[in-house]
């Protein structure tokens, strides 16, 4: 396989006086080699997904996979 990044099952929550759950159990592979956009009203998650996505932040729950190896993100 030519899998560069893996979201299982990612979700994103942030806790203010309510809960918001900005994103909700994300499955998607992106492939080495290809182009990708994200496209979409304000509002919808697109920068909460590169967040996770460049390691900025972490998911409320899922996981993910670069290059096959799973992303801990325990504290030390």
């Amino acid at each position: 396989m030519n899998n560069l990044i893996k979201l299982s099952d990612v979700s994103k929550s942030f806790n203010t006086p309510k809960k918001i759950r900005v994103l909700n159990k994300i499955n998607y592979t992106f492939e080495k080699g290809k182009i990708y956009s994200l496209i979409g009203p304000s509002g919808s998650g697109k920068s909460t997904l590169l967040n996770l996505l460049s390691l900025i932040d972490r998911p409320t729950s899922g996981s993910l996979c670069f290059e096959n190896k799973v992303i801990n993100f325990e504290d030390k």
